[in-house]
């Protein structure tokens, strides 16, 4: 049991000491939990998020890197960041990720034409189709960033706070753009991730079960598990419901990353 994508104290919107996770995974029998905490490259770019600090990274690294050492042979803990992408943060993001000694970075898309997409706002002003559409076209983006990542966030995202009676994000109404994503994550080496902060979609996790289901028909094999915690009680949530599903739908492994390196463990 892991967890790939958790954030700690060390993101703005977390207030949980990074040790006391730790534990609590130890507790769960977990051998390893990644810290990715928020790189919100994105919002300097964006006035009206003025008032959300940016991660301290020396800290941040400086803190899990000696947790590192401190828990060696108890649990393994990887180091890594969660970008927000939008292409004017990519100077921002070469400049600064290849001064640390990291383990995963995740890519993902939280804002989209420049709003973010966790805001009614964004849905208000347009249809699900044009929602939706504009934040798949933003991810397919996102994977042809110049800086490393090794796995694509949470795709689906934008249902979380979606305002539409009919939330679905389906493979169907969007196939063409949905196989030009994943065979881009397959052609890249990166993996696909399987996330667990699925509240108010009316899903199990994110992507949904016929997205997955393209992937592997696409030949897809890199897969994550993130349950996006932000405090303990969520760490490696729906671990064994995702571990299920892959297995009874003929998945043989998920990841976890080292030094940038997939390490399969078998379901």
């Amino acid at each position: 049991m892991f967890d790939t994508h958790t954030h700690c104290k060390h993101s703005h919107d977390s207030k949980e000491e990074p040790i006391q996770m730790i534990e609590h995974a130890i507790s769960l029998g977990m051998d390893y939990i990644a810290f990715t905490d928020h790189f919100d490259g994105e919002l300097t770019f964006l006035p009206e998020f003025d008032y959300i600090p940016q991660i301290d990274l020396q800290k941040h690294f400086e803190e899990i890197a000696s947790l590192k050492e401190q828990y060696k042979g108890k649990i393994e803990i990887g180091v890594g960041l969660e970008c927000g992408y939008m292409k004017e943060a990519n100077e921002l993001y070469l400049s600064k990720l290849n001064k640390f000694d990291t383990d995963i970075i995740i890519n993902s898309i939280h804002t989209i034409e420049y709003e973010d997409c966790y805001m009614p706002s964004y849905f208000a002003k347009r249809t699900k189709a044009q929602a939706y559409g504009a934040y798949l076209k933003a991810v397919r983006e996102s994977l042809d960033c110049p800086y490393h990542f090794d796995s694509v966030g949470h795709i689906g995202y934008v249902v979380r706070k979606s305002t539409y009676e009919d939330k679905a994000l389906e493979y169907k109404d969007f196939a063409d753009i949905i196989d030009d994503i994943l065979t881009t994550i397959i052609a890249k080496g990166k993996a696909l991730e399987i996330n667990s902060q699925s509240k108010g979609t009316g899903l199990d996790f994110l992507p949904t079960k016929d997205i997955l289901l393209r992937y592997k028909d696409l030949g897809g094999e890199l897969l994550t598990f993130g349950s996006d915690a932000h405090f303990c009680g969520r760490i490696g949530e729906k671990y064994s419901l995702v571990s299920d599903w892959l297995k009874a739908n003929g998945f043989k492994y998920l990841f976890k990353y080292l030094s940038h390196k997939p390490i399969a463990v078998k379901l």
